[in-house]
């Protein structure tokens, strides 16, 4: 009875709130809490808090973590404990993320692992990227790394000091592609090279690299 009631009580709470923290907002936005197990409100300060098995929809991020922290006066949001973001094919997982939902940029910190589904010529493939720091722009869905990050796609292993993600941009004739820099290292099969940076362009598997340190292609004899 107690979980129900309170359930009924975020209900009637978080649509007063959002209608609160929005009369000075030039343009209509929405959050809907859609579920947690309690939730705190200083109306003073316009910010919420909500813990246990929260879930929250904000736009196209469906977001569900152990507890949360917002500020409805400045559209941002801290997140903790088993942080997991999807959004269209996009999914991310952290153990804390930040997020200004303004400028649509979030970071995401410890355990950090992004898995991306793409489709490309009737054929679907999975990216999965692992890093300690993510940083990611819900605009336009670049992403980025320091601190060390391994990518794998297919068959090849991406690893580097840093990397970002640029999606394919028409408009400006940009290539889905992936910038390293940093101790690169790209492994394809039993083929491995070290370059001190490299552009691996996603659409048509071709890689551009400069510093090369070590570089090794086994061929193997024809049958």
């Amino acid at each position: 009875m107690k979980k129900i009631l309170l359930c009924l009580l975020t209900f009637l709470l978080v649509p007063s709130m959002w209608a609160f923290g929005q009369e000075k907002a030039p343009e209509t936005k929405e959050v809907i809490l859609e579920r947690a197990e309690k939730i705190t409100y200083d109306s003073k300060n316009e910010v919420f808090n909500a813990s246990g098995n929260v879930v929250i929809i904000q736009g196209e991020n469906r977001i569900e973590c152990g507890e949360l922290s917002f500020s409805l006066r400045e559209n941002r949001g801290s997140f903790r404990g088993g942080v997991r973001v999807t959004r269209g094919k996009t999914e991310i997982r952290a153990l804390t993320m930040e997020g200004d939902f303004d400028r649509e940029l979030y970071t995401f910190h410890e355990g950090v692992e992004l898995r991306k589904e793409r489709e490309s010529e009737g054929e679907t493939s999975v990216i999965l990227w692992k890093a300690e720091t993510l940083s990611y722009n819900g605009k336009n869905e670049e992403a980025w790394s320091e601190g060390g990050v391994e990518i794998a796609w297919k068959e090849v292993l991406l690893r580097a000091d840093r990397a970002h993600y640029f999606p394919k941009d028409e408009a400006k004739g940009e290539e889905e592609r992936m910038v390293l820099e940093g101790n690169v290292v790209i492994t394809e099969k039993e083929r491995e090279i070290q370059v001190a940076q490299a552009v691996y362009f996603l659409d048509t598997e071709k890689l551009e690299a400069s510093g090369i340190t070590r570089a090794k292609f086994v061929i193997r004899e024809k049958e």
